[in-house]
């Protein structure tokens, strides 16, 4: 009957950690929190300071909606590919800003990339159709 009781509960602790996993969370070790932000960014946020801002979309979803001015435009594949062309830009340790058309592309990205480098991740919440829907007129690509 214990060991019964005990695999249920194992099982039940593993199921909860695969349904966060397939959430797309990424758990800090040490405390147990996101391991990158995912918010409402404001346009006033992403356009100034001293963060890399990255669109990680299609060229044709630049195309097609433009993009936050100043930002760089970059296809988010894998992140060593990533790391490999943008990784000189974040060695001063500044945060690190994702932008894509909804904020799902940008949740992956920023878990993947949350275990590579110590830098501060936000993945903009909404993405651009948020961005747009309060008001911001986007730059030609």
């Amino acid at each position: 009957m214990a060991n019964t009781t005990r695999r249920n509960t194992l099982l039940a602790i593993g199921a909860a950690f695969a349904i966060l996993a397939g959430a797309g969370l990424a758990l800090s070790p040490d405390d147990q929190t996101l391991a990158y932000e995912h918010g409402p960014v404001s346009v006033a946020e992403l356009t100034t300071g001293d963060a890399l801002v990255v669109d990680i979309r299609r060229p044709e979803e630049w195309a097609e909606t433009g993009v936050v001015e100043g930002s760089l435009l970059f296809t988010y594949t894998a992140p060593e590919r990533f790391l490999g062309q943008l990784g000189p830009e974040l060695a001063d340790g500044r945060d690190l800003v994702l932008i894509c058309r909804s904020g799902n592309r940008t949740q992956v990205a920023a878990d993947e990339l949350a275990a590579l480098i110590p830098n501060r991740i936000i993945s903009v919440e909404g993405g651009i159709r948020r961005i747009i829907s309060e008001g911001y007129q986007t730059v030609t690509p």
